[in-house]
Order: structure tokens, then sequence, then C-alpha cells
């Protein structure tokens, strides 16, 4: 068996397609991510669709796993809950099933909210998809893959997110790289964006890079992030860091450096 694992981490994603290097599975996964945000006590009944694009039959085994991030945003799934998971939040209808080639199945779920949670709690729901048959179980492709599950409780959460760090990683007359540390310090996953303005000498802004594109960073977890600014052209400059995160939290953070060249 030849064996990947697959899953889309991309913020307001509808669907992920999911193919094996051998093109044998296809499959489009919908939605991918699934963020709610739920009162203590509420069920929630959610469904996942998983459209099968191969041309043959496919089996498929799921699980509900907790997960992490790690500080370069690469997926980990955990062997064991911890206290930020809520896979025993989730019932699936079905554990295992089979999509037929060229059609499409619906895999429906629940999710009960404890009376007393707080914060933000995350899940898998994992997809062992198998591409063999009974007959020739050995020559078939699986590929594992899922759909991400975020639940915040509104009335509990503390959003709090401290920029350990924003320097100079690398500097050249062709580009400078800023490296950004940053640290989730309250009880829920945080979704960010954010930009750094550079400014010349006289306070003139000359450029606004991304800081990167949208990401969630989970409590207690730590972000690393690189903003490449390309073919500078001043000598002296201001950069200012600016982190959003829920509605209208923002950090800040700022450098003022000499390039240290002649253009």
């Amino acid at each position: 068996m030849v064996e990947k694992i697959l899953i889309c981490t991309r913020l307001f994603t509808s669907s992920f397609l999911v193919e094996d290097p051998l093109g044998e599975i296809k499959v489009v996964i919908s939605p991918p991510i699934i963020d709610v945000s739920l009162g203590q006590g509420t069920v929630y009944f959610f469904s996942i669709t998983l459209t099968n694009l191969s041309d043959m039959d496919l089996r498929v085994k799921t699980s509900v796993l907790p997960f992490t991030f790690e500080e370069n945003g690469t997926l980990v799934m955990l062997e064991e809950s911890d206290r930020w998971s809520c896979t025993d939040w989730i019932e699936l209808d079905t554990e295992k099933f089979t999509i037929l080639a060229k059609r499409t199945f619906i895999l429906n779920g629940k999710l009960s909210v404890p009376q007393d949670a707080s914060g933000g709690r995350w899940c898998a729901i994992t997809f062992d998809i198998d591409s063999s048959n009974g007959l020739r179980e050995r020559m078939g492709v699986k590929i594992k893959t899922g759909s991400l599950i975020f639940v915040s409780i509104p009335s509990s959460e503390e959003k709090v997110l401290s920029i350990d760090s924003f320097s100079i990683e690398k500097i050249s007359p062709e580009e400078i790289t800023f490296l950004t540390v940053i640290r989730n310090l309250g009880n829920t996953y945080l979704k960010i964006d954010g930009a750094v303005d550079i400014r010349d000498i006289n306070g003139k802004r000359i450029r606004t890079l991304p800081a990167k594109g949208s990401l969630t960073v989970l409590p207690e977890g730590r972000r690393v992030i690189r903003t490449v600014w390309r073919h500078p052209r001043v000598e002296d400059f201001t950069a200012s860091l600016r982190i959003n995160y829920g509605k209208n939290e923002s950090a800040t953070k700022e450098l003022t450096r000499k390039v240290g060249y002649e253009n």
C-alpha cells in the first residue's frame, strides 16, 4: 500500500480535491473545514460530502482524531486527546462506507457541546480511503485525508495574542526577510492576518507587504511567519507590523533599520 496524508488547512475554502500521485484516487471533500460558534449545551448537526471522481469504487473508514499545528503551520495528528480536543463531542452516523465510482456520499454527524465547555476546541474527522477490493487488496492505493472541526464558545472566549519578536532575519540588496514570532496566550483558536508597512526616512509609505495569508493559531501555540521584501530601494526605513485577530483586536510592533548598502 502507498499512503498519503492530505488535509486542507486553508481558511475560507469550500472544497478540497484529494488526489494520489498515480491519479488512481480522486475525491472532492466539502467542506474541508467546519468552523462554528455555539453556546454551552448546544447540539449541532453537520454533513461532509465526499465526491468520488475516480473510475472505481472507494472504501472509506472514518476516525475522529485530535491534532495540533507546529510553529511552521504543519498539521500533526496526536495519539491522545489533549485539553483542547473535542473528539468526544462528535458522533458520526457511520464508521465505514463505500463511495461508488463517479458518485457522491454524504456523511452526517452530530456535535454536542457540554454545559461546562469554554473557549475553543477542535478535532479532525479523518478518512482512510482505499482503492483496493477484497480480491487484490495489496495492489490498491490508500490515502488519508479529512475535514477539520473548530468550535468556539463566544461567551467564554479569551483572545490574547503576543508578538514575541519582530526582526530582520536576512538582508541583502535583493531582498529583506522579516521574521515574526507570535504566541496565542488565550483559551481559543485565533484566525489571524496582518501586514508590514514600510516607510522611508520621511515617513512616506513605500510598500505594504502581507505578513501571511489567513492562519489559525491554537492556544499555547507559537507561529513563525516570514515576510519577504524584494528589491528594496531605500537605505533607511521603518517597518511597522500589524497582526489582526478577532473582530477588532490587533497587535503591533515596529523596527527601524539602515540597510547598509548602496543602491
